[in-house]
Order: C-alpha cells, then sequence, then structure tokens
C-alpha cells in the first residue's frame, strides 16, 4: 500500500469517513460517554469503521476528537490520554486490516475546552495547549495512525499548537480544517481568507491539505471552500471538506440532521471543482452519506479515486477475500450433473509430483474435483491447502479440502480458513479428525478446540461475514460446506442426531464413509429420513482379501460384509471383482445420491478410471438419475 503522503499527490480524490459522535449515539453510547469509547466500547467503534469502509471512505478518523486532557477534564472524565489514543488508533488499523484494502488512519486532534492566548476570555497559554497535545500525539504514533487531522478549529493559536506538538514527533501528513458557522466565519470569528492565508506560516511549514468541517451544512461549507481556493491554490495546498448532513435540529426530542445522501452527495462534484482532494462527512452524516459521495464522484468527469493500490499490486487476493471472485464451489455442479470427486492422499514428503500427476490423470478421465485428506489416520503429509492450491493452479478442477479441529486452536483455525479462501478453496469438508495416538506421533498434543459440528458454525459465520466471536471479517466468504456421516456407525441413534446438528449448523453437502452394501445407505436413512442435500457416496473398490480383511477390522467407520470377503477369499486377483462390485453399488443407490468420491487403493488412481468412465457414460446430467438402457 502506497503511503498517505504519495496518494496524496496523485490528482484525485480519496473519500473520508462520516460522523463518528451521532453515529455512536444512534448505536446506543451515552453522549457523555464519546471520548472514552475506544476503551469502554471498542467492538462498536470497529463495527462503525467497517461500515464507512464499506461504503467508500478510504480515509479514517480516530475517535479522540474530544479526547485530550481539557477537553477530559471539563466534562469531569479521566483517562490515560495516550493509552485512549493508542487504543483508538489500533481499532481503526484493525478494522482496516479486516476489511483488507488499503485505507489510512487519521489521528483526530480536535480543539481544547478553552481558545489559546485569547485576549477577550478565559483562555490557555500557547505553552499549556501544546502540553496538552503531546500525550494525544504519542499515542496516536504508537498507535500507528498514517497521518493527523486538526479537526474543528476556530482560532488560529490552537491550530498552531496541535501543529507544533505534531511536528515535534513526527513528518506524517497533517490535515488542518476549520468549522466555519452559516454567517462565514468561525466562533471567534476568523473568516476562510484569514484561514488559509495563515497556513503558511504553521510551524514546521504548511500543512498537506487545509479545509472546512462542521459547522454548518453542505451548502455553507461549499461557500468557505470557494472562499479558500484562490490562495490555497497559490500556496499549492489542496483542500478539504467535511460537511455536516444540513443544519441540526429537535425533532420529538432528538437531534435532526435534514440533508439527505443523495442531497449532500450532490454537493460533492462542486466541492471537488473548487480543489478538494478530500471529501467526506461531518455530524449526522452516516454510511449512507459516505457510499452517495464515493458513487457521485466515482462519475464525475476527473481523474477518479485514489484506490490505495500501486500498480504493481496484485488485486485478485482482495478480490477474493471478499468473496467476489474465484472458482464456485460445488454447489453449482450439483445442479448440472453426477458429480465425481476423488480422493488423493498429499505426499509424506516435499515432493508433490506424483500426486499432481495422479489429479491431472483423473481430471482428464472426467473427474469434478479431487477431495484431499488433512494429515488421515494422523500421518504427517503436506499440508492439505497447500495441495488445494497447487492443484488448482496447475487444473481447471474443483478441490475439497478436508479440514481438521484436530491441529489446531480455534484462533489458528480461523485464519487457515480465512487463507484458504483468499487462495482460491471453495469446498471445505469439516471434520473433527482421527486422533494423533493412531497415527505417527502418539505423544503428540491434539486440540480440539471445537468439533465438526463447531467447524461448520465457524465456516457458516465466515459465510455471513462474521467470525466465531461475532466480529466483522470484512467481507463474506463463499464456502461450500461437506460434513462426513458413517451409514455403518454402531451408535445409530448418535450418527442420526450428530448428521442434524451438522445441518443445523450449516452443512450443504455430506460426503459417506465408503461403504460396500446397499443396505448399509439404506438402513441410516431409514433413520434419519430424506437427505436436504446432495451427498457424496464414498466408494472404495477393494483389491484383495487381504486389504479387505484389513480395513473391515483396523480402518474406523468401514464395514464389510461377509458375503464380499467370502467372494476375495476365493480368488488371487481382487482388483476387476472389486470394480463390478464398485459398479453395482453406484447403480444401486443412483436415485438416492447426486454423486461418488472414488478413495483410490494405495493412493493409485489408475485403477478408478474405469469406474469415472462408467459414471460418465452411464449416469445422465440430472442428479439421481440414470439414462436408460
Amino acid at each position: 500500500m502506497k503511503t498517505l503522503a504519495d496518494a496524496l499527490k496523485e490528482p484525485a480524490w480519496i473519500i473520508g469517513d462520516g460522523a463518528s459522535g451521532t453515529a455512536l449515539i444512534t448505536a446506543g453510547v451515552e453522549p457523555q460517554a464519546l471520548p472514552l469509547v475506544p476503551l469502554r466500547q471498542p467492538d462498536v467503534l470497529m463495527n462503525l469503521h467497517l461500515q464507512y469502509l464499506e461504503a467508500g471512505a478510504r480515509l479514517l478518523e480516530t475517535q479522540t476528537f474530544a479526547a485530550n486532557g481539557s477537553k477530559l477534564a471539563a466534562l469531569g472524565l479521566e483517562a490515560d490520554i495516550s493509552l485512549l489514543h493508542r487504543r483508538a488508533a489500533q481499532i481503526a488499523r484493525h478494522a482496516r486490516d479486516i476489511f483488507g484494502e488499503p485505507a489510512w488512519i487519521m489521528g483526530s486532534v480536535g480543539p481544547l475546552a478553552q481558545p489559546v492566548d485569547s485576549q477577550l476570555m478565559e483562555n490557555l497559554s500557547y505553552e499549556q495547549a501544546v502540553e496538552f497535545y503531546r500525550p494525544c500525539v504519542a499515542g496516536l504514533l504508537a498507535g500507528g495512525v498514517d497521518g493527523f487531522i486538526v479537526e474543528t478549529m476556530s482560532d488560529l493559536p490552537t491550530v498552531m499548537a496541535a501543529v507544533m506538538a505534531i511536528r515535534e514527533e513526527s513528518l506524517l501528513p497533517v490535515i488542518v480544517s476549520f468549522a466555519f458557522s452559516p454567517h462565514g466565519t468561525t466562533r471567534y470569528g476568523l473568516t476562510p481568507e484569514q484561514a488559509i492565508d495563515a497556513m503558511a506560516s504553521l510551524p514546521g511549514g504548511k500543512p498537506d491539505l487545509v479545509g472546512a468541517n462542521c459547522g454548518s451544512g453542505p451548502a455553507p461549507l461549499l461557500d468557505a471552500v470557494i472562499r479558500m481556493a484562490p490562495r490555497a491554490r497559490e500556496l499549492g495546498i489542496p483542500l478539504a471538506a467535511f460537511p455536516n448532513a444540513g443544519e441540526p435540529s429537535m425533532v420529538a426530542g432528538q437531534v435532526h440532521y435534514p440533508a439527505s445522501p443523495l442531497y449532500v452527495a450532490t454537493i460533492a462534484p462542486a466541492l471537488a471543482e473548487a480543489g478538494c482532494r478530500v471529501i467526506g462527512g461531518c455530524c449526522g452524516t452516516t454510511a449512507a452519506h459516505i457510499q452517495a459521495i464515493a458513487g457521485t464522484l466515482s462519475q464525475a468527469p476527473h481523474t477518479g479515486l485514489v484506490s490505495g493500490w500501486s500498480p504493481s499490486e496484485d488485486h485478485g487476493a482482495a478480490e477474493l477475500a471478499h468473496g467476489d471472485a474465484g472458482p464456485g464451489g460445488l454447489s453449482r455442479l450439483f445442479d448440472e450433473r453426477f458429480v465425481v470427486s476423488v480422493e488423493l492422499d498429499p505426499p509424506r514428503g516435499v515432493n508433490p509430483h506424483r500426486l499432481l500427476d495422479s489429479a491431472r490423470i483423473a481430471f482428464e478421465a472426467g473427474a469434478d474435483a479431487i477431495n484431499i485428506g488433512d494429515s488421515p489416520m494422523a500421518r504427517v503429509r503436506l499440508s492439505a491447502m497447500a495441495t488445494a492450491r497447487l492443484i488448482s493452479e496447475q487444473l481447471p478442477v474443483q478441490t475439497i479440502l478436508h479440514f481438521t479441529t484436530r491441529d489446531r486452536n480455534l484462533m489458528g483455525l480461523q485464519s487457515d480458513l480465512l487463507g484458504a479462501h483468499v487462495l482460491g478453496v471453495r469446498n471445505v469438508l469439516a471434520l473433527t479428525g482421527d486422533p494423533p495416538g493412531i497415527g505417527d506421533y502418539a505423544y503428540a498434543t491434539a486440540v480440539y478446540d471445537i468439533n465438526s459440528i463447531g467447524l461448520v458454525k465457524v465456516l457458516a459465520g465466515f459465510n455471513e461475514g462474521r467470525d466465531a466471536s461475532g466480529q466483522k471479517i470484512g467481507g463474506h466468504t463463499a464456502f461450500d460446506i461437506g460434513v462426513g456421516v458413517n451409514p455403518t456407525a454402531e451408535d445409530m441413534g448418535q450418527e442420526v442426531q450428530r448428521l442434524h446438528q451438522k445441518l443445523d449448523a450449516g452443512a450443504s453437502f455430506i460426503m459417506s464413509q465408503p461403504i460396500y452394501a446397499r443396505e448399509q445407505l439404506e438402513r441410516f436413512l431409514d433413520h434419519f429420513g430424506p437427505l436436504p442435500v446432495p451427498l457424496l457416496l464414498g466408494v472404495m473398490p477393494l483389491v484383495s482379501y487381504r486389504q479387505a480383511l484389513y480395513l473391515h477390522n483396523e480402518v474406523p467407520g468401514i464395514t464389510i460384509g461377509q458375503s464380499i470377503l467370502d467372494q476375495f477369499e476365493r480368488i488371487q486377483d481382487g482388483s476387476g471383482l472389486g470394480i463390478t462390485l464398485a459398479m453395482r453399488l453406484m447403480e444401486e443407490l443412483a436415485p438416492l445420491i447426486r454423486g461418488v468420491y472414488l478413495v483410490p487403493s494405495f493412493n493409485r488412481v489408475e485403477p478408478l478410471l474405469p469406474l469415472i468412465a462408467y459414471v460418465r457414460n452411464t449416469f445422465s446430467k440430472k442428479p439421481g438419475r440414470m439414462d436408460a438402457g
């Protein structure tokens, strides 16, 4: 992301955010508690920042306008000033990180409770004012702001003191913004011409922008900006404007701002024409106002809006993060045809070539997807997520990422899932995972913060735009969520109950354990009832009597009937019989399923090719139906 200083050099507009105080009050914050929101109600503040980012704002102001020591004392409040400002900046940065697109954080520095060096009323000295501002600046810098906005100013000595405190500590960009009344002057009688003329003699030199905010509605503010414009051009200082949503009035005991988003947006092109490079909103404006301003300016005959991207940056990741790009999930395939997936286990080392060759063979034979085990049987293998990415980079085939809760705590699994989505993974099979005790590392620690049902809830929450704690994630994922079922479970009641819970949590398709008899699935469905989502039937063709005995006795979830064991016991090479039985099973269960996932023995995909060809030649495009003859 380019720096704010670089962005301000571009001949384009940057959209600022809107009101914080009035918006937070609308959200339920008590007016007297507004300065302490960053410490007391950080989630409310972060959600407000996110609303403005989603509306198009790329300049966020910290909630520190009235958080200096002078203002807090006048309000009867106490706080660690530096900490308060640091937390406010961190919350804005957090919102930007969640949103996932470039934006800049402006440290808001507001007026003090009294004017500075006034000859007419009780006042503060210049030195006192600078001391009040120093901890504000220190906290904002510690919180990571990209610049400062000295805003809603009415007298020049206060501006000088605030800018002095900033320039003593930082060379970041500074915006100075004055509040003019409908009569064209500030509270202490400063005119727009006087304000802009004084900008040439600020401590440390001219500000990066100067402008107007608050004070009045869009039309009077536009007038003040137009009056500043000639001298601003002479000084080479771009302008900024943050109008209120009109003049407030009391309606039914509530403060009402009359200017609609559409009306405020109609003023935006005139502000831009006058020389404003930053345009946002102040009191009474909402995310709808900011969205309207951004929409109007995007259509104006100018160079457009500053995006924040440098030319070399890749837009793909941000688009995927917002669910707007990348391959679709299995849901669209289920509506088109009988789906075939082939299961492949990642390699146990660093060389993925054999696996990629197998995936290519399966795809060229007609497979719709490759489902990828997540260290099955608790044996260490290459990351399933990395494997999915490698496959998708080389083949136009969908992947189904097996994802277990065994190895990751709740924070880690959420991070990995967000990363998977950005990398283009759209199908996730939510699994609890085999315990480490059965694998290579019997003493490895299992995590299991949540089970597969909880994982489905996390994925469903991501699809709705929130994480496990309810925080926004800056967009909506587009996961198709799969769950497993074992039709031959010993405790059929528990298996039925768990599948109901998975579906209630948000599962969108089911994958069964491999089965070997029609009755195994039919018996389960007799207990469960009709399936409300597509089922991929697990099919693992047997190749020998020894393999059949091993699967039946040692692999959890697989049951092979005695009649099948007897058939394999009588022959030496059972691969042909295994294919024949698999074809018969698919034919018998076709009306009940929407596809199959084929599991190769010993990760060898070539023996599965006759089955893939059989499905493609036999099954119609309509799910759960077969071609006649």
